[in-house]
């Protein structure tokens, strides 16, 4: 019998809507599809925070008989010793900071999927970023003298030297998401001696309906009018800044064009749109009949977007930085996210030929769902201990 603890944490966390948690929604299916009479299975929640938007982890555990161990009441090595656990599966290692990480000697298979706070400290790239729609002067100052004042780098140490030790030692098989970030790790991290993993993150299953729910979406689409989808725009790492600015020269020459985002907060024109949250099936409904996904940000681990784009053939104006190139490769249409000029140029090409990338971006999607499937069933094997 293999006692297994997962991580519910990402259905929580940060509402647990996004990326993090769509992650680790797919590798528990997985996991609950392969694991037999075998397994016994328990799962780490925090009870004072929130059960999450996107996901019911408590109606999960119920129908798949989890048993539900609550970080909050206990330190984890206490709650792996007291249920005997063999492995330990972490989805999204920082999530773990503000918890006692010590003394935990199971087997434990641990992701790191980005560093972007260790790298956004080294680089200041906070000194270069502004939106004076979606953010305010205070937060943008906020962001600033946290950086110059050396709270980032406070911060950055506190974090790290909290899941590091985990993440490095013998015990635990330490994992990433793209070769960019594990390589990245090494070069922050020299003291990393052992193997970094790379498992792409699995596509989650398409689960479109047939009818829009989203009124706002629902006309947009109904109107046949070309729009443009940003995700994420609320995180000023997004960079949903540079679309906003370029979209303002582009309204004006498109006459008919129209630019949606999910949660900026704000409105720029009587042509943009924007929504605080969409299902899963409006979300497949967006990428389906967008003219072009702009995925500008300034770091990525991954970036699902791109690749859920590509299920419907939906071309990506990307940025040219971080792993957004490893994952998006060909099919991409790149610029550089501090130069407005080349959003411009990059938009203007889709715009005057929306199927300019039709053959590479149907050969890149199976390229990497190949790679997602293959990564994501090797994973499932280690996590049950198969090898």
């Amino acid at each position: 019998m293999l006692n297994l603890l997962l991580d519910f944490l990402p259905f929580q966390k940060g509402g647990g809507v996004g990326g993090a948690a769509s992650f680790t929604k797919t590798i528990t299916d997985e996991v609950l599809r392969q694991c037999g009479d075998t397994t016994k299975l328990f799962a780490i929640y925090d009870s004072t925070l929130p059960v999450g938007r996107q996901y019911d982890y408590m109606e999960m555990a119920e129908r798949n008989q989890i048993t539900l161990l609550d970080i909050a009441s206990k330190p984890l090595a206490e709650l792996i010793r007291q249920h005997a656990i063999d492995t330990f599966f972490i989805a999204i290692g920082q999530q773990y900071a503000g918890y006692d990480l010590t003394g935990i000697s199971c087997r434990t298979i641990m992701f790191i999927h980005d560093i972007f706070d260790v790298e956004s400290s080294d680089n200041r790239i906070d000194l270069a970023i502004t939106d004076q729609h979606g953010e305010s002067r205070w937060q943008r100052f906020k962001r600033i003298t946290n950086l110059l004042t050396g709270r980032w780098e406070k911060r950055k140490q506190r974090v790290y030297g909290r899941i590091m030790p985990l993440f490095t030692a013998p015990n635990t098989l330490a994992y990433t998401v793209s070769d960019y970030t594990a390589n990245a790790l090494k070069y922050y991290f020299p003291d990393i001696a052992k193997d970094i993993h790379v498992c792409y993150s699995p596509l989650k299953e398409n689960s479109r309906l047939a009818e829009v729910e989203n009124p706002q979406l629902a006309t947009l689409i109904n109107s046949g009018k070309p729009y443009l989808l940003m995700i994420a725009a609320n995180r000023v790492y997004k960079n949903a800044a540079i679309l906003t600015k370029v979209f303002r020269r582009l309204q004006a020459e498109h006459p008919e064009l129209h630019l949606l985002t999910l949660k900026y907060g704000k409105r720029i024109s009587d042509r943009h749109i924007d929504i605080s949250y969409l299902s899963d099936s409006d979300l497949e409904h967006a990428y389906k009949h967008a003219h072009a996904l702009v995925f500008g940000s300034f770091f990525e681990g991954f970036g699902y977007p791109p690749i859920e784009a590509a299920r419907y053939s939906t071309p990506t104006v990307a940025s040219n930085v971080t792993s957004i190139p490893e994952i998006l490769g060909d099919a991409g249409i790149y610029f550089s996210p501090f130069y407005p000029a080349g959003l411009y140029q990059a938009l203007n090409q889709v715009l005057a030929d929306r199927n300019c990338r039709a053959d590479a971006i149907s050969r890149r999607y199976q390229e990497i769902c190949e790679r997602q499937q293959r990564d994501l069933n090797e994973l499932v094997s280690v996590i049950l201990n198969k090898e």
